[in-house]
């Protein structure tokens, strides 16, 4: 049986309905993580280097003994990089699979006259306006003016 087999499939008009709710998420995501990238620039040119993980752990208390300014960079820090990973958990929340957070990619699964496909958004974009197939990735793009009805169903 095909993993796939067992997700939840979208419509475009499904998809569509996310898109203002992930364009409001990735813009915090992208200024989110230019913050992120500054402050950790920062904190090692201190002689601080943050431990990150964004898979659900909780951001790693780092060492004791400093510098009151450099704690506080830190400790600030660490509620940055768990801020960005409660949206990032909210973004797939919707239903979507994140392909590249960068660029504020995802996909949903969804299906065309029988067979599984993705429906692609990348951020920026006012709609889904793509589908590829499920080995395709982006570069495999196609219009979803294709999709049978346009419904990817």
């Amino acid at each position: 049986m095909n993993q796939m087999q067992s997700e939840r499939y979208y419509s475009v008009a499904e998809a569509n309905n996310l898109v203002p709710e992930l364009s409001q998420r990735f813009g915090a995501v992208i200024q989110m993580r230019a913050q992120l990238h500054s402050m950790y620039r920062s904190l090692v040119a201190r002689g601080h280097t943050p431990a990150l993980d964004l898979t659900g752990a909780t951001p790693a208390v780092v060492a004791m003994d400093l510098p009151d300014d450099i704690a506080r960079d830190a400790q600030v820090f660490r509620g940055m990089a768990e801020a960005l990973r409660e949206q990032l958990e909210q973004i797939t929340e919707t239903g979507c699979v994140i392909r590249d957070i960068d660029d504020g990619l995802v996909d949903w699964l969804a299906r065309d006259r029988g067979r599984e496909i993705w429906l692609c958004w990348k951020y920026g974009e006012t709609e889904v306006a793509y589908y590829h197939e499920l080995n395709s990735g982006f570069a495999g793009r196609r219009p979803v003016s294709e999709l049978k009805g346009a419904q990817g169903e």
